[in-house]
């Protein structure tokens, strides 16, 4: 509030506070911004490169599973979608994670790869009974396959079959 004695002095210039902050701000951020940003840069560029680089081993595992493996009764629903389209990694999300669920629980199945991945065979259990109660009542599934992910980062979690596994028997 301006008081009847500040009316006869002129108002003082803040220039000189404003470069004097300056001056001294300035170089804090510089600082700050030089050691900050390098990693977070870093960060940012190789997760997106790790997830660039994984979606196109599945990209590449998709076609191969199509192409050379193909067997109607297991692969049909997957490969409608993965034939039909450039990037299968991202356009055919949801039909390869069903897929992945049902070869996962393939190998679950056998004994000694439950006891060996017991906290991963449990979680694709649980998975499969969720997804399997949900398609019976007719609601969406494309959540709980999202989880398989999440089972996927479980320590003792497998990968998916090597394409030899997949391949057809000769008759």
């Amino acid at each position: 509030m301006p008081m009847l004695a500040d009316l006869d002095q002129p108002v003082r210039s803040r220039t000189k506070d404003l470069l004097i902050g300056a001056a001294c701000g300035i170089p804090v951020v510089a600082v700050l911004a030089w050691l900050l940003l390098p990693s977070l840069m870093g960060s940012m560029l190789g997760s997106a490169g790790d997830y660039d680089e994984r979606l196109r081993a599945e990209d590449a595992y998709m076609q191969a599973v199509c192409t050379q493996t193909y067997e109607p009764s297991r692969d049909e629903q997957l490969c409608t979608c993965v034939l039909a389209v450039e990037f299968p990694a991202l356009d055919c999300r949801q039909p390869f994670l069903r897929w992945s669920l049902d070869r996962h629980q393939e190998r679950c199945s056998d004994a000694e790869v439950r006891k060996a991945s017991l906290s991963f065979c449990s979680c694709i259990d649980t998975l499969d009974g969720r997804i399997a109660e949900a398609e019976l009542a007719g609601e969406s599934i494309a959540a709980d396959l999202q989880r398989v992910g999440k089972c996927l980062e479980l320590k003792d979690a497998f990968t998916l079959p090597d394409l030899l596994e997949l391949a057809p028997a000769a008759p």
